[in-house]
């Protein structure tokens, strides 16, 4: 039986697939490069299903006029452009949905297209902070950082969460801090702050916060075990070209990699905290006043509030105080 020829894609298809070959061009990221490919996939499966209306196969700027993305976004929530549809299909996360708007103000933005996308009604339920006293008995504990026995990913952990409890920062953000951002004579960090809210045309900004006390002598400690996990050889002076990476934050185990001292990113570093995080709330379990502490950065980060340093002549945040932990009276 001969070969059936498949489809010519429809014109505004053949015209998004150039923009996203443009768009997956470096210096974009390879997870980027797969979320513009997968919009533009469910964007050409939505046009197959009748999920959007027929004309949006005319150009390009009728398959992203608002009308045609509200109805894509509309179908991609509800869970109906999976490559195989399902009698029940899930709805989408918050997340997703987001990646698909970001995709599609990317694309436009490359073709020259003013992107009009529908206000979402969903509002996003918070999940409540972590509370002072809590964040109080942590900075005590940050101070034993360095006690015998403490095993690397507990030192890595502990110097994780001082920092996010000084600067407030996210994932993303300590995933970018290299050995070189800390500052541990003056007392300082040196924070990139990268863009929220999907909004394309703000640049990073750079801070510099002030580290507190404990979170100083729990970064002191972890450094020291950075160390030992990156230099390539003990026999060759110390010094940049002697590690495997100037990242700050690193691997402490193999995991599937040929040795340990590799830089953590957004998922590893994400795995890491919640594997560290549930075994630090097992041994604090007995401390007066310990509340469990979350598996979510974001609720330890969100409780964070920073104020200028006031010191003379240079731009230093801090964090805002914590209340001391005072025992329930007997």
């Amino acid at each position: 039986m001969a070969d059936v020829p498949a489809a010519a894609d429809p014109p505004s298809v053949e015209e998004l697939n150039a923009v996203v070959e443009r768009a997956c061009e470096p210096p974009t990221s390879k997870s980027r490069a797969k979320q513009l490919r997968w919009v533009a996939g469910e964007l050409r499966t939505a046009l197959e299903r009748g999920e959007i209306p027929s004309a949006a196969a005319g150009s390009l700027a009728g398959l992203l006029a608002p009308d045609t993305l509200a109805a894509y976004l509309r179908a991609a929530g509800l869970g109906v452009l999976r490559r195989k549809p399902a009698a029940r299909p899930d709805q989408a996360s918050s997340a997703s949905m987001n990646v698909r708007a970001d995709c599609l103000q990317i694309l436009g933005a490359l073709a020259g297209i003013t992107v009009v996308l529908p206000d979402r009604a969903l509002q996003v339920a918070l999940r409540p902070v972590v509370a002072a006293r809590p964040r109080s008995i942590l900075l005590g504990h940050l101070e034993r950082a360095a006690r015998p026995g403490r095993s690397e990913a507990r030192s890595r952990i502990l110097a994780i969460i001082g920092t996010v409890m000084d600067t407030g920062c996210r994932a993303g953000e300590l995933c970018t801090m290299h050995v070189d951002d800390v500052d541990l004579r003056r007392g300082r960090i040196r924070v990139t702050r990268l863009p929220q809210h999907r909004d394309l045309r703000a640049e990073p900004a750079t801070e510099t916060v002030a580290l507190s006390g404990p979170t100083r002598a729990a970064m002191r400690h972890w450094l020291a075990v950075r160390h030992r996990l990156v230099v390539r050889d003990t026999a060759k002076p110390d010094g940049p070209e002697n590690e495997t990476t100037p990242a700050l934050w690193v691997s402490v185990s193999p995991s599937g990699r040929s040795r340990p001292g590799m830089p953590l990113h957004f998922r590893g570093l994400a795995r890491a905290y919640v594997r560290e995080i549930r075994s630090l709330n097992t041994d604090m379990a007995g401390e007066p006043g310990w509340e469990p502490m979350p598996e979510r950065m974001e609720q330890l980060r969100r409780a964070i509030e920073l104020e200028p340093a006031g010191l003379p002549g240079v731009t230093v945040l801090r964090r805002a105080v914590v209340p001391p932990f005072a025992p329930d009276p007997v």
